[in-house]
């Protein structure tokens, strides 16, 4: 009797320990876009904007998964960079009522920056453009996820200069 318990504590802790290590149904899915955006040619990497209370009001860092593109072919003119974070902020000139600027305003077609925010395919928390990328920070959360139509929003972003 003695041995039978032993072999089903050991046999419960192998289970256990198998069952402890293998990835969630959310680890599978997120594993599953990571590689579509990767397929679609978007870089994935853990990291947000840090909170510039000082100079913009937001309070709270932007956290996440950020989505890039990277631009190939960089033009040495192009020195526009700006971020706009969805939280609210002092600098709200030209934005949709939830959306702040990150740092500082930027002059741009505030209509067309306007409908490229409304055209968002995911639910995002920042945008962020350079002259090297552009990029989204998000949670990651949500049913749907299409990296083409991510990328294809990206390079819209990378556009607006």
């Amino acid at each position: 009797m003695t041995a039978l318990v032993i072999v089903m504590i050991a046999i419960l802790s192998l289970v256990g320990s198998v069952v402890w290590v293998r990835p969630s149904k959310r680890d599978v899915k997120l594993a599953k876009w990571r590689q579509e955006a990767r397929q679609a040619g978007l870089y994935v990497k853990l990291d947000g904007l840090v909170a510039e209370p000082k100079d913009s009001g937001i309070r709270d860092d932007v956290g996440g998964a950020s989505y890039y593109l990277y631009e190939t072919k960089s033009d040495k003119q192009d020195q526009l960079s700006w971020a706009v974070v969805k939280a609210q902020g002092w600098l709200q000139q030209g934005l949709p009522k939830e959306w702040s600027w990150y740092q500082r305003e930027m002059p741009l077609n505030n209509q067309h920056l306007q409908s490229l925010i409304a055209s968002l395919p995911i639910a995002v928390d920042a945008i962020e453009r350079t002259p090297k990328y552009s990029r989204v920070i998000w949670g990651e959360s949500g049913q749907d996820f299409d990296a083409q139509q991510l990328k294809q929003f990206l390079q819209q972003v990378q556009a607006l200069a």
